[in-house]
């Protein structure tokens, strides 16, 4: 899926959407969005998301939206928080309870992940679940790799897999959603070759797809976040 493809999606949900890039910076923000918290798009793209949301956890005395928040930790980590609950800033100025789902999409932003997060202000959560499941399985259809849904955890502590000079090229690829052909003519060798490299890391990193392949690889270290960098 494209990047165009991706936003044009986002804009059509029926919940709040907001997308972020490594570094937090808002890139898109939909209608159902600016329906929620009362933000027009022209004002938050381009700023930070913590600057925006400054969403509070049950509890908490401090924002959990800062810079470095979990859900940036997570994604550099390799991983993906579950969904949660904030109270978050409106334009308003006033505090509103919502619903909160992130979701990973690799290489679609400049060859970077980009951390979209699904929110809606319903008390209810089975409306909220209803249509991220139905955003989700367009994106899908769509052609998207999405990690979401469902958080991932550390594996147990093993001895770190051993990948080949070239297999780390392959992976590094993948991770900024390089299709097999571009990866073949990137690297000068042939389609077989890269889909013998792709199964043989993926066996090495008992990864059953490519993104499990790539969030095992950031999260292993063999795959550094600041290579996927535009």
């Amino acid at each position: 899926m494209t990047a165009a493809g991706l936003l044009s999606a986002l804009a059509n949900a029926s919940c709040g959407a907001y997308g972020v890039t490594v570094d937090q910076t808002i890139i898109f923000w939909n209608r159902a969005a600016e329906r929620i918290l009362g933000y027009p798009s022209q004002e938050v793209l381009g700023r930070r998301c913590y600057e925006v949301v400054g969403g509070i956890a049950p509890g908490a005395l401090a924002p959990q939206c800062v810079k470095g928040c979990p859900s940036i930790r997570y994604l550099r980590a390799g991983l993906v928080p579950a969904m949660s609950r904030l109270q978050v800033l409106c334009s308003s100025g006033e505090r509103k309870w919502v619903n909160i789902m992130p979701m990973v999409v690799p290489g679609i932003f400049k060859n970077a992940p980009l951390l979209v997060h699904l929110f809606d202000d319903q008390e209810e959560p089975e409306d909220f679940n209803e249509a991220k499941a139905t955003l989700r399985g367009a994106l899908v259809a769509g052609g998207a790799d999405i990690l979401s849904d469902a958080p991932t955890t550390p594996a147990p502590a093993a001895e770190t897999p051993i990948l080949t000079e070239r297999e780390q090229e392959v992976l590094r690829l993948m991770a900024l959603g390089w299709a097999t052909p571009q990866i073949a003519v990137e690297l000068g060798i042939s389609r077989h070759t890269v889909r013998n490299h792709i199964r043989n890391l993926r066996k090495k990193l008992q990864a059953s797809t490519k993104l499990e392949a790539v969030v095992t690889g950031i999260r292993l270290g063999i795959l550094p976040v600041n290579s996927l960098s535009p």
